[in-house]
């Protein structure tokens, strides 16, 4: 349903996901979430009383998504843009989680553990996922900041993340499979080791689009490539797992 908003926020739509458990606002015609943060938020498993960052959080849909699986979880979600920012603060408050969920409006570049009371826990994200000077990029500037790398490069996502978690910290990420070599590297480079890999596949016929990386702060598990997610079957009809995943 559309809405019409105060001066600070554009035109948005509000979804409602797991059986009307979560309350989404997202802006009409700027960025608007996929399944990428519906896939990523999946594989994060924060244990009670952790702190969580959520690195280029949009309009809060991960925050969102943790504190309802993870209610005793802090969370905090670091967005650039001041309306994607808002936006964000509003949906914590209409779901009621603005006690365990804060919103910064804040270059990732610049993010310190000062800014978040110390070091955190967990470091998840779904950051732009194209070079700066790859393909064409987007005329809204809202979109064009979220899906390439314009504002913010991979390597320096990754020295954020790296400097703000604790020791034996975790770190998580979805981006395209195609850049996981350059992605480990980069991890490795800023003393994040690897931990685990899951591919995620359109079809089953199909190479995968996607890859969801974890690691740890100041570690080198032993690497484990875990088994891959399918999101449609032959009729082009959700996977039971795709499902479970989407509405658990």
């Amino acid at each position: 349903m559309l809405k019409s908003l105060d001066s600070k926020l554009p035109p948005y739509t509000t979804e409602r996901l797991f059986n009307d458990a979560i309350t989404v606002s997202q802006p009409e015609n700027g960025y608007r979430f996929s399944v990428d943060p519906l896939l990523l938020a999946a594989q994060a498993a924060p244990q009670p009383g952790e702190l969580v960052v959520d690195l280029g959080t949009g309009c809060g849909i991960m925050p969102l998504i943790l504190s309802h699986r993870y209610p005793a979880t802090r969370i905090t979600g670091i967005e650039l843009q001041a309306e994607l920012a808002t936006l964000a603060r509003k949906n914590m408050a209409e779901n009621r989680v603005s006690e365990t969920v804060s919103i910064l409006t804040q270059d990732i570049r610049t993010l310190e553990p000062s800014h978040l009371g110390g070091c955190v826990d967990l470091v998840i994200t779904n950051p732009p996922y194209k070079k700066k000077k790859s393909g064409r990029i987007n005329p809204n500037p809202q979109k064009a900041i979220a899906r390439h790398e314009i504002e913010l490069t991979l390597a320096e996502l990754l020295a954020t993340a790296a400097r703000i978690l604790v020791p034996g910290g975790s770190f998580i990420i979805i981006f395209p499979a195609e850049r996981l070599g350059e992605l480990m590297q980069g991890m490795d480079k800023n003393g994040m080791g690897p931990a685990t890999a899951r591919f995620v596949h359109t079809k089953q016929n199909r190479s995968a689009k996607l890859v969801i990386l974890t690691g740890t702060k100041n570690q080198r598990p032993a690497f484990t490539v875990i088994p891959p997610l399918f999101l449609q079957d032959s009729e082009k009809d959700l996977t039971k797992m795709a499902h479970s995943t989407f509405n658990a």
